[in-house]
């Protein structure tokens, strides 16, 4: 049983000078800026007029609930921190000239609170860091049924849906089931195809500077002598890291990312249809789920067992939304994780990060986003989905048949089939 923190006292932040916090990167929730004390923090984007230490202790126990005991030393999550008044401001206006004009402004500059966490970038004692942010995704289709075959992934798909609509100037050949291969030759060629294309997949920090991104595929910077001679020798070392096995039960981290994601037995359509007799009874399922982390649920079996369905499916979404920090340097250190590659030992360290928790109330847009996706090789072809989703999905549209051949070489390439079967309902809480 995973031990349930009651109550979280956030610590207050002390080093509120704004100006010792640099931008670091930015998505859809959240902006992260660092200080040279190798620590991180989260500022929430958006407006909302919630609790906000209630989403933010809720967060933080589904994380310790549900993906810490499955990401294990590979996690690198933080604690929730009160921030002194008028920190968020300031830190904002003091990394402004550093932010995309791409990038939305919304900070939430009233949250009193941020996530502070150690930062992925930083090994203590060492220069000449070069972190690579790799944004792998999946190549599952969300709506189960693993065991057919997939002709074409759902990145693949999703990224000629994108480029057709003009939404992306570019495509990248990178592919997650070249990613997720236990093959080095195919692990390799995917991230080939990163340096090749990043697109917002990948990039490359050097001393906590951005040095790489989809718009500065240099890599001047990196390669040296003394480090890295080539980009194939580069490619090489993160091979080696990703394929090094480190947690409890002997897996590497793509295989831990893999088995998160392969977590949800169950189509969209199904949990929509669960998420419906949710609403039927009245019943928040983002409250309910925060209810179950603290031990306060009063659902009865059924609709505990109904809520665990949806945990497993909210736990497959943020393995398919995860970030891997791959922080390397070219020097030796016993108190790190070490590699020999190119004829020399490199130090590193690998983190998970970006696993806040998703609303279950994004079901139905996942439903939509399905049907966008579905693909065929012909116009009466649903092999790759399960059978309750064929009477779900529409229409559909064909992707580029490169796509196909591009994602359906080699099936026996897969890792296998890895267990679904991570919890047991114990009536009151899910046991990991």
């Amino acid at each position: 049983m995973v031990q349930r923190r009651s109550s979280l006292k956030p610590s207050t932040l002390k080093l509120n000078d704004a100006e010792c916090w640099r931008y670091r990167g930015e998505g859809k929730t959240g902006l992260v800026v660092t200080n040279n004390c190798g620590l991180a923090l989260k500022l929430r984007k958006g407006t909302h007029e919630n609790d906000y230490l209630y989403l933010y202790t809720r967060n933080f126990l589904y994380v310790e609930v549900c993906i810490a005991p499955i990401f294990g030393p590979f996690l690198c999550y933080g604690q929730v921190t009160k921030l002194p008044p008028n920190l968020a401001s300031n830190v904002v206006s003091s990394i402004q000239n550093r932010r995309s004009s791409l990038k939305d402004s919304n900070i939430d500059l009233k949250c009193p609170y941020a996530l502070m966490m150690p930062d992925a970038c930083c090994l203590p004692g060492h220069n000449n860091i070069i972190t690579i942010e790799i944004k792998p995704k999946a190549y599952l289709r969300t709506t189960g049924n693993q065991q057919t075959p997939i002709k074409c992934c759902r990145f693949c798909s999703n990224i000629e849906k994108r480029y057709a609509a003009k939404l992306i100037g570019a495509k990248t050949e990178y592919c997650p089931r070249d990613f997720f291969s236990p093959r080095a030759s195919k692990v390799a060629r995917a991230i080939s195809a990163l340096f090749d294309e990043p697109l917002s997949y990948m990039t490359i920090h050097k001393d906590n500077k951005r040095i790489f991104d989809e718009d500065n595929k240099n890599l001047e910077e990196i390669l040296g002598p003394q480090s890295y001679r080539t980009r194939n020798e580069l490619i090489n070392v993160i091979v080696k890291i990703l394929l090094s096995k480190r947690s409890s039960r002997n897996r590497n981290v793509l295989q831990v990312i893999e088995e998160a994601q392969q977590i949800n037995t169950l189509s969209i359509p199904d949990l929509c249809h669960i998420y419906s007799q949710f609403n039927s009874k009245g019943l928040d399922i983002d409250i309910e789920i925060g209810k179950w982390l603290a031990g306060e649920s009063t659902l009865n079996k059924e609709f505990l067992k109904l809520l665990d369905l949806i945990v497993k499916f909210s736990i497959s979404i943020i393995a398919q939304d995860i970030s891997i920090m791959i922080s390397i340097s070219p020097d030796s250190d016993r108190n790190l994780s070490q590699i020999v590659a190119n004829g020399k030992v490199y130090s590193y360290k690998v983190s998970i990060v970006d696993v806040d928790m998703k609303s279950a109330k994004k079901l139905p847009r996942y439903l939509v986003q399905e049907k966008e996706l579905s693909v065929s090789e012909s116009d009466n072809n649903l092999s790759f989905v399960g059978e309750s989703a064929k009477n779900h999905l529409g229409s559909h549209f064909t992707s580029n048949q490169a796509c196909f051949s591009k994602c359906a070489d080699d099936n026996d390439d897969s890792n296998g089939h890895l267990s679904t079967h991570l919890y047991e309902s114990t009536g009151k809480h899910t046991r990991i």
